[in-house]
């Protein structure tokens, strides 16, 4: 399987119990975390008086005499969307017990076995419970675990295989693959190598995708991938991830390190983090959190360079910047934490500029909602309108000149001078359209209705074409968009496709297999 264009990329979408991206064979690993339950109470939020293994199975349930309100525990999958595959599955576990299935999942009993259940699912938006009622009957230690959940089309390949053959073919088009949401970037905890997810986890929805999995996918889609490296995380852990990448990725492929996620970005927690460190560290100076993140991407890209060594070229470390504001792109890459004044770039490992060039973000801003729900009474719902303002703008108190697609226009073109004057390609981390109501207007359900509508509409993947063009017209390099699959909420539309079935949609089509690839000078490839 070959990525089909060299300048495109994606990030993957959050593991979740309610997500739609459905990347894995087993259903599990995207589950919920353990509830605990009894029969009057749907959850009595005992979840630290779990008695878990190492890897997250549940050993045992409480005796009655125990003091604890729960009697069973359960988990959630496929919860919020009926998008996904009907008809049987099977649930494939070592151990003894008794597990039952609720919501949308019906047992059969005639076909189930010890260690195999089949059950018959007809999919809505309540999704699959499974509640475990019983385990390790005998106190022998010989508890549920190791729980696959397959559709019964994919038990054959289901101890072999790790991946969903669908959300391979919806993600072959693209070259390199940004972890961040999988890796659960923002706000992560993981200090210590010690820390990390393994592969053995029940689930990989509750501290992230182990990077062994990240680089087996990697390797089978034959796409770079983008690790963004925990805030926290030590020298050892860095290295030991570097190594484990360098070991095991195949030696064509690149890597892209970034620290963190949007460290300038003062609503995550790393940007707060870091903002402490660079006050702690540089109390009587003038360098601030951009400083600090700045040095310490050079120190991460460093350590993932040494361990490469000769191969050290494939390490892609990147600086990344706030798109609409240059002073700080100016500010990391000036390495004002140096008393070295001839520090360079080939000195420090960073090999490229990073910005996320969204447009049309203003548009769900307050300051907008009478204008916009003015726009709700037009016949057609107020897309027209919506459009107008994306493609020339005009239309609301806040708009900039020329619209939406202009304003991202204006911060590509200053990055991409920046980056000329650097001789540093300029990447987009994420990217694409920014339509979601902020503040109090994300609570309004008409105004949401009406950004989804944008986003189905085939005139949003003109946009697409146009807004990619001018990217690489002005000097952008590759482009990464965020993200793959997700469906719309009031949170935003982030993905291409609303679901992994989905046979296609304007932002996907647009992404995949637009008529801007044939705009994009061929000294790219």
């Amino acid at each position: 399987m070959n990525s089909t264009n060299q300048l495109l990329g994606t990030n993957l979408s959050p593991i979740n119990y309610y997500s739609s991206q459905l990347p894995f064979l087993s259903e599990f690993k995207s589950s919920q975390s353990w509830i605990t339950q009894n029969q009057q109470t749907w959850n009595t939020n005992e979840e630290n008086l779990l008695d878990l293994d190492s890897n997250g199975w549940v050993r045992s349930l409480p005796f009655a005499e125990a003091g604890a309100n729960y009697t069973t525990v359960g988990s959630l999958l496929f919860r919020g969307h009926n998008n996904y595959l009907p008809g049987r599955y099977v649930v494939l576990y070592d151990g003894a017990g008794e597990i039952e299935y609720k919501f949308d999942a019906t047992k059969n009993e005639a076909l189930s076995n010890p260690g195999r259940d089949v059950v018959e699912v007809n999919p809505s938006e309540k999704g699959i419970f499974l509640n475990i009622t019983e385990t390790d009957p005998n106190r022998t230690g010989n508890y549920i675990r190791n729980i696959k959940i397959v559709h019964e089309d994919f038990e054959s390949i289901a101890t072999t295989e790790t991946y969903n053959p669908e959300f391979l073919d919806k993600i072959q088009p693209f070259n390199t693959l940004r972890f961040m949401d999988w890796m659960e970037t923002n706000g992560s905890k993981q200090e210590e190598w010690s820390d990390r997810p393994k592969p053995e986890a029940a689930r990989y929805s509750e501290v992230g995708v182990p990077v062994e999995i990240m680089v087996e996918l990697a390797n089978q889609t034959n796409a770079n991938p983008w690790f963004t490296m925990p805030h926290l995380a030590n020298d050892g852990y860095i290295r030991n991830f570097a190594r484990y990448v360098q070991e095991n990725l195949q030696p064509n492929l690149e890597v892209y390190v970034e620290y963190s996620n949007e460290v300038w970005n003062r609503n995550f927690e790393q940007s707060q983090w870091v903002e402490r460190q660079a006050q702690q560290e540089w109390s009587d100076s003038n360098l601030d959190r951009h400083d600090w993140y700045s040095k310490r991407t050079t120190e991460v890209v460093e350590i993932w360079d040494e361990v490469f060594a000769q191969d050290s070229a494939r390490v892609i470390g990147v600086m990344s910047a706030q798109a609409t504001k240059i002073a700080i792109g100016q500010q990391v890459l000036d390495y004002n934490w140096s008393n070295d004044a001839s520090l360079s770039h080939s000195d420090t490992g960073i090999d490229a500029i990073a910005i996320a060039p969204y447009f049309g973000r203003y548009i769900g801003e307050p300051e907008n909602e009478a204008e916009l729900k003015n726009w709700l009474e037009q016949p057609d719902g107020g897309l027209n309108k919506l459009f107008q303002e994306i493609t020339q703008g005009g239309l609301l108190p806040n708009s900039p000149e020329g619209g939406a697609l202009a304003q991202a226009s204006g911060n590509i073109k200053a990055y991409a001078q920046l980056a000329e004057q650097e001789n540093l390609p300029l990447l987009a981390y994420e990217g694409g359209q920014h339509l979601v109501g902020i503040g109090d207007l994300k609570n309004s359900q008409d105004v949401t209705d009406l950004l989804i509508a944008a986003n189905r509409a085939p005139r949003m993947g003109e946009a697409y074409e146009e807004y990619l063009s001018e990217w690489f017209d002005l000097g952008g390099d590759l482009f990464l968009s965020y993200n793959d699959i997700e469906a719309p909420a009031r949170s935003g539309s982030w993905g291409a496709l609303e679901y992994l079935y989905q046979d296609g949609s304007p932002k996907y089509n647009a992404l995949v297999d637009g008529d801007w690839m044939a705009n994009v000078s061929e000294n790219f490839f």
